[in-house]
């Protein structure tokens, strides 16, 4: 059952999604289920609700190993409320607690492209460069295909805003080639589309 939820979620069937969570009494009020909550929250414009999961979430852990996850949560309802200064507060949060539990090039990733994406918000585009080429350099230590396609999907961003559109199409073609290895099908239709309008 998570793992519908999360596929209409990844596909962007927020209603859908939160219907299957709703139903499942079992599955709901589970850390995989309150986190899959969140997500639908946030996406969905709900933020102060999403806030609300995340910060209990992040109490349950505080101190151990799982809550610099929550507190990208927390980031991550921020940069969708359009709240992107606040938003790196976090990053910089789970950053320290990352550096604190763990070497993952994957955790790292992750964070370096939420911070990137609120650095391109906010036209920071030297300090977006920076941090989505470590997402990019972290990701290929990981191997990992589906953070790589969004890492070079964040690059393509970044060159149209900095005026490159030919720079721009290379990296949506490696994004493409990445979630393709991904099978992440709809990003891969979502590059496309990207692509036929540059």
């Amino acid at each position: 059952m998570l793992q519908d939820v999360w596929l209409a979620i990844d596909e962007r069937r927020y209603g859908q999604a939160e219907s299957i969570l709703q139903t499942s009494d079992e599955l709901r009020p589970t850390r995989a289920g309150q986190m899959a909550l969140g997500y639908i929250l946030s996406h969905t414009g709900r933020h102060e609700e999403a806030r609300e999961v995340y910060r209990n979430l992040r109490e349950q852990h505080r101190g151990d190993e799982w809550e610099h996850i929550a507190v990208h949560q927390q980031g991550r309802v921020e940069r969708l409320a359009g709240e992107h200064c606040e938003a790196l507060e976090f990053f910089a949060e789970e950053r320290k607690l990352i550096e604190k539990h763990s070497d993952d090039p994957h955790k790292f990733a992750a964070n370096a492209f939420e911070a990137a994406q609120c650095h391109l918000a906010l036209l920071n585009l030297k300090e977006a460069r920076c941090r989505m080429t470590e997402a990019l350099e972290r990701a290929h230590q990981h191997d990992d295909p589906e953070m790589l396609g969004r890492a070079e999907r964040g690059m393509a961003d970044l060159s149209l805003l900095e005026g490159h559109p030919d720079a721009a199409k290379l990296h949506l073609e490696r994004a493409q080639v990445a979630f393709e290895q991904a099978d992440d099908e709809f990003a891969v239709r979502e590059i496309d589309a990207q692509l036929q309008n540059l």
